[in-house]
């Protein structure tokens, strides 16, 4: 079962120097160093803050409740805190109809999440209506589904559609369509409830530099 930890926070006024060493210095060796496999980090450009984006995950929740309970993540938090602020963060596993068996980094991309919570008692509505009209529409349309998550820790909206294209060009055309705004409309008044989106700027490397660059954007 595929699992994604996000967390989310901002960097505090005139600590930014102080944060983007502590990056580099400690805290990306440290995260790894606990279990978490960061897979990517991710600057919100147009949506809700906080504004910065990191994603980790874990072979399955054992290893995510060792990793997150060891003495060096917690050591992390206590000495990340003071660079930060409006800190939050999910854990989502994979809520279907695509159910990838481990999450991969993806390189160069840009991100078209949307999240929600679904209407009491539309459950089984809702999986009909979005594996046989959202998924492959927003797919015509040139945003890939990449996966939908659930939050099982942390607060709501606890739907997480993420959506991936190349640039922000596609998404912009994407979402500039009479059938987006079509699909999004019959989303939200039959299925669904709390409805946001966010569009987020990707990093662009694999190593230290790649995790880096997304986590200090924006500064």
């Amino acid at each position: 079962m595929a699992i994604l930890f996000a967390q989310y926070w901002d960097v505090v006024e005139n600590k930014e120097k102080e944060y983007q060493e502590f990056i580099l210095s400690k805290y990306i060796p440290t995260y790894e160093k606990t279990g978490l496999r960061l897979v990517g980090a991710y600057y919100v450009v147009v949506g809700a803050g906080p504004r910065i984006v990191g994603v980790s995950t874990t072979d399955d929740l054992l290893a995510f409740q060792k990793a997150i309970g060891s003495e060096d993540y917690a050591d992390l938090l206590e000495e990340i805190f003071p660079l930060i602020r409006n800190y939050s963060s999910k854990l989502y596993v994979s809520y279907g109809p695509i159910k990838p068996e481990r999450y991969e980094v993806q390189l160069g991309v840009w991100k078209f999440n949307q999240f929600f919570n679904i209407l009491p008692g539309m459950e089984k509505n809702y999986r009909g209506f979005v594996e046989a009209e959202f998924i492959p529409k927003m797919e015509q349309l040139g945003i890939k589904v990449t996966n939908i998550w659930k939050a099982v820790i942390g607060s709501g909206p606890f739907v997480l559609v993420e959506g991936t294209s190349r640039t922000i060009e596609e998404i912009a055309r994407a979402i500039d369509t009479d059938e987006y705004r079509m699909l999004t409309r019959t989303l939200k008044s039959k299925y669904v409830m709390d409805y946001q989106s966010k569009i987020l700027a990707p990093t662009r490397r694999v190593e230290i530099p790649y995790f880096i660059k997304g986590l200090t954007a924006g500064l």
